[in-house]
């Protein structure tokens, strides 16, 4: 259409061809009444300034306003409303007008807009067409109702700096105009690609880029974009564009007339084929003109290439081919190493049977040995029987070596570590070898220089230690050799951790060095035909062994013919936990069991000590006053008293114990000539468990002290597999009872107290934590931790059994993780929470 324009300082206004009646006091509009007009019209906004109204010869009316032109359609009864996001090129509406082909002209305070309303079955559709000052529109907005239509059919608009004329006689539009676009910029991680121009070392571009029509990338040149452009210099601003990557977008991706160029942003592009595709128009959005296209093609990395995936599967067969070989030489090694384990296992329960069958005549026979060594007053008569008890003794110690071997081969061997003065102890050590030197006139020096001289150590360990290293240095010197021990301060190899080093060297026969690494293996024996095949290969493991419980180092330094020299460093650092602590402080033990023998008539105490020291640890006493005193020293498991002694009779004895909260839960079995019904009555009246006549049958005694103990194992493992607990159940006096109940009330109590400790607990009792840990751990086998810790997860189970959800049942017995509640539970109950509810 031809636009022209008129430059004058103002037109304020020109003659409207169109009356509306407003109330100029309400600002309203008085709409005519349709069918469909029931509901009143809604804008974007409540507070409008109307600038404009036109009723078109649709019977449509249009409101032009500050902020979007709106028409109510009468026939429907509805209100559209128009903005620049729907196609206008201007929001703030100035004057209507319909021209004589009902096309609607609006003038704006940046242009102007033709609509042509079109009918498509029941609605109707609008379309936009815009000019600004591109096509000679005012620059300077236009004046609000300041439009008039000549005789001629021209449109006349008043504008702030002129008047436009636009003659809609015209029928030429810029429809038909067809635009072909190229693409005019390419760019890479937002660097621009040029003709010529190296990227990486590498030339992308040929050729310009709009004459370019496929490119190669790398897979790391994946962040591309594109700017194009449909060479509207006329009017750039009514130019539309729409793009595609195929591949990626799934739909087109279009560009508002308002800008002049386009572009478009792809990122992290995997490899692979695409081609971009971009057209452009104008407002009539018909996409007719043929496009630009540019088709890219991403490499991918080698590792993804069809050579790559070629040797991943000839790696992939040759690492299955290698693992299968390696696999089938492990099984067959397995195989091999299976049977020699088995072949030391049968040699270690052989050894260990025997030596448990010669315990027992060892015991009878340094027993009686002790006996007649007191008896005896001639001197060397009585040197050649203390000789013959000291041989026996070590026999018992090589006997007992066999089973804290057997020990130390299933996992069973712990530190018990206690305070010790390591001076005295390495010295009550040494002293007995100066016997042994006198056979092959050997010379044993020995030195100790250690400082801090007490710290904390497992002396039976240590002791075995040694002693092995002294024994071997012994056997295997020769006549007029020497021995040498120094034992100072030193310091760990690894860690530089402070340690204390004992070193054991002598001028024997040595070790070959080929050999050096494996004699710290089990039942390995030195080939050396020079040496005497007097071992069993199992001494130098159990020192490597118990070397290393103490996380300490064993080194060998060794030459043929000239001796060898082991050096054993123990770090001086080791700290005990607080459990373990109590335990060395408590001496607990489980085998052998400990019985307290109260006798006052020694033959018949000797004997019984003799007929049960095989199986048990005997503990004598004279009078019940010293029986009592030893019972709260040693804590034994059973306690055998007589009945009529001196001090303290059997009977006090007996209710002095079950009276007392530290020995009321050891079993206690009576033992009298009497055979009356009251001195049985006075027994069980002193709550003894067991009331056995004499004469009694040595049999049936052992076997009464053994139900007695399993009974008080029995007790345990009630409490162990129980859900509710019962006092009674647990215990055989009524001190004991009350302890547990008590306990069991304080634990209830604080169950949701995930802080509740054993150190609390004994404040509650009144009791310390020594006192406490030996009554729980006698009466329940478990101790004070543990016992809390099963107490709560009793509770928890009950709590499941009544259908709670495992979350709330942990937070109710005191755990703070879900977690950890799921683990103690199924260590406890063999199942999971969930699982047991």
């Amino acid at each position: 259409h031809s636009l022209i324009k008129y430059k004058t300082d103002s037109i304020l206004g020109i003659a409207y061809n169109r009356l509306f009646i407003l109330d100029k006091k309400k600002m309203s509009v008085h709409f005519p009444h349709t069918n469909n007009s029931s509901k009143p019209p809604m804008f974007r906004h409540s507070n409008h300034k109307y600038n404009s109204l036109l009723k078109d010869g649709r019977g449509f009316i249009w409101f032009g306003t500050y902020d979007g032109l709106h028409v109510w359609e009468t026939e429907s009864g509805t209100l559209k409303s128009f903005y620049r996001s729907n196609g206008l090129v201007n929001n703030s509406i100035k004057s209507i007008y319909e021209d004589h082909s009902g096309r609607i002209w609006v003038s704006t305070s940046n242009g102007i807009s033709k609509i042509s309303v079109k009918k498509e079955a029941d609605t109707f559709s609008y379309n936009f067409e815009n000019y600004n000052h591109f096509d000679g529109v005012l620059n300077n907005e236009f004046i609000p109702g300041s439009v008039f239509l000549t005789s001629d059919r021209h449109l006349l608009w008043g504008g702030i700096d002129g008047m436009n004329e636009l003659n809609i006689n015209d029928n030429q539009s810029n429809e038909e105009q067809l635009f072909t676009p190229l693409i005019s910029r390419f760019f890479i991680s937002g660097n621009e690609i040029t003709q010529g121009k190296k990227y990486n070392n590498k030339v992308i571009l040929e050729n310009s880029i709009s004459k370019t029509r496929h490119i190669n990338l790398q897979h790391e040149q994946n962040f591309i974009s594109f700017e194009f452009s449909a060479l509207n210099y006329t009017n750039p601003a009514r130019t539309h564009y729409r793009y595609r990557l195929s591949g990626i977008d799934k739909e087109w991706n279009k560009i508002s007339p308002h800008t002049s160029n386009g572009k478009a942003v792809y990122t992290n592009l995997a490899p692979g084929d695409y081609q971009f595709t971009v057209y452009a128009t104008n407002n009539s959005e018909k996409w007719d003109a043929p496009p630009a296209q540019l088709s890219i093609t991403i490499h991918p990395p080698f590792w993804r290439t069809t050579l790559a995936y070629i040797l991943y599967i000839v790696i992939f067969m040759a690492s299955t081919l290698f693992v299968s070989v390696i696999i089938i030489k492990q099984k067959s090694e397995k195989i091999k190493r299976l049977q020699k384990e088995e072949l030391d296992l049968m040699k270690l329960s052989f050894y260990t049977n025997v030596s448990h069958d010669l315990k027992t005549p060892l015991s009878l026979i340094i027993t009686p040995l002790s006996t007649i060594a007191k008896k005896i007053d001639n001197t060397d008569l009585k040197k050649q029987v203390n000789q013959v008890r000291q041989n026996a003794n070590d026999l018992l110690n090589q006997i007992n070596q066999l089973i804290d071997f057997r020990k130390l081969e299933i996992k069973g061997e712990t530190l018990q570590l206690s305070f010790c003065n390591i001076p005295a102890f390495l010295e009550n050590i040494f002293v007995p070898f100066n016997e042994l030197t006198t056979d092959k006139n050997i010379s044993f020096i020995w030195n100790i220089d250690i400082e801090p001289s007490n710290f904390y150590i497992d002396k039976d360990k240590l002791k075995r230690i040694v002693m092995n290293l002294l024994s071997n240095a012994f056997k295997y010197t020769r006549q007029d050799g020497t021995i040498t021990v120094i034992a100072g301060n030193s310091h760990l190899n690894k860690g530089n951790i402070p340690a204390i080093e004992i070193a054991i060297e002598d001028n024997g026969y040595g070790i070959p060095e080929n050999e050096q690494a494996k004699i710290f293996s089990r039942f390995y024996q030195v080939k050396n035909s020079k040496m005497p095949n007097t071992g069993s290969g199992i001494g130098l493991h159990m020192v490597h062994e118990y070397t290393k419980l103490h996380k300490g180092e064993i080194e060998l330094n060794s030459k043929i013919d000239q001796g060898s020299c082991f050096k054993v460093r123990i770090p001086i650092n080791l700290e005990p936990d607080t459990e373990t602590l109590i335990q060395n402080d408590v001496s607990v033990q489980k085998s052998p069991l400990k019985i307290l023998l109260v006798e006052d008539n020694s033959e018949f105490r000797n004997f019984l000590s003799k007929e049960l020291s095989g199986t048990y640890q005997i503990i004598e006493a004279a009078d019940g006053n010293e029986g009592y005193t030893k019972a709260l020293e040693h804590l034994p498991d059973l306690i055998l008293t007589d009945l009529m002694m001196p001090v303290m009779n059997g009977i006090e004895l007996c209710h002095q114990l079950k009276s007392t909260i530290q020995v009321s839960h050891i079993p206690v079995i009576v033992l009298t000539a009497k055979t009356s019904d009251e001195a049985q009555l006075d027994s069980f009246e002193a709550k003894a468990d067991a009331f056995v006549s004499k004469p009694f049958n040595m049999e049936i005694l052992q076997l009464q002290i053994q139900n007695m103990i399993d009974k008080h194992e029995l007790r345990k493992k009630l409490f162990k597999n129980a859900i509710v607990v019962n006092p009674q159940s647990l215990t055989s006096s009524s001190i004991d009872e009350k302890l547990i109940k008590k306990a069991l009330d304080f634990i209830s109590i604080n169950m949701e107290n995930a802080s509740y400790s054993v150190e609390q607990l004994s404040s509650d009792m009144c009791m310390d934590r020594t006192g406490l840990y030996r009554k729980i751990m006698a009466l329940t086998g478990q101790n004070p931790t543990a016992f809390i810790r099963s107490i709560r997860l009793k509770r928890a189970a009950q709590l499941l059994e009544q259908g709670l959800p495992v979350a709330e049942v942990a937070e109710k017995v005191g755990f703070n993780t879900l977690s950890y509640f799921s683990k103690c539970f199924q260590n406890e109950f063999g199942k999971k929470p969930s699982d047991y509810r």
